[in-house]
C-alpha cells in the first residue's frame, strides 16, 4: 500500500511540473505494461484505475471490455496554475488474456482556437512507469 501511495504522489507531482517542452505534434502511441502474475484482472484493473483517477476525472470505464479513458483535463504547471493551452487525456486497455495493459497519454495544444493532437514524451513515459510500478 505504501508503494502505491508513493507512486500516486509521483504521478501527481511529475505530471504537473514542467512546461510541456517535450510536446510533439502527432498521434500518441500505445505503451505496454506487463502485469505481474500475482495480479488477477480485477485487482489490476482497479489498481490502474485508482492511480489514474487520483489526477484525472474519468470519462469512460468499461471493466468487462478492459478499457478506461479519462476526460480531457487542463495541464497543471509546477506553480499549480492551470495552463489552458494544453489538455491531457489518459487511456488504458487490457489485452484479451489480461496479462498486459496498454496506456496512451494524449496531450492536445490549443493554437488559434483549435486543438492540435499531440503527445508529451516525458509525461507519457512517466505515466507508463507509474502504472508499471503499481502492477509489478
Amino acid at each position: 500500500m505504501k508503494k502505491y501511495f508513493l507512486l500516486a504522489i509521483s504521478i501527481l507531482l511529475l505530471s504537473s511540473c514542467g512546461s510541456m517542452k517535450s510536446w510533439h505534434k502527432g498521434q500518441a502511441e500505445w505503451m505496454r505494461v506487463q502485469i505481474h502474475e500475482n495480479f488477477d484482472y480485477t485487482k489490476a484493473f482497479s489498481t490502474a484505475l485508482d492511480l489514474i483517477s487520483e489526477k484525472y476525472e474519468m470519462e469512460m470505464i468499461n471493466k468487462d471490455g478492459g478499457y478506461a479513458r479519462s476526460a480531457w483535463n487542463y495541464y497543471r504547471k509546477a506553480n499549480g496554475h492551470t495552463d489552458k493551452n494544453f489538455r491531457v487525456r489518459i487511456t488504458i486497455k487490457f489485452n484479451h488474456d489480461r496479462t498486459q495493459l496498454s496506456v496512451k497519454t494524449e496531450v492536445q495544444r490549443l493554437r488559434h482556437d483549435e486543438w492540435i493532437d499531440g503527445y508529451d514524451t516525458k509525461l507519457s513515459e512517466q505515466t507508463r512507469r507509474d502504472i508499471q510500478g503499481v502492477l509489478q
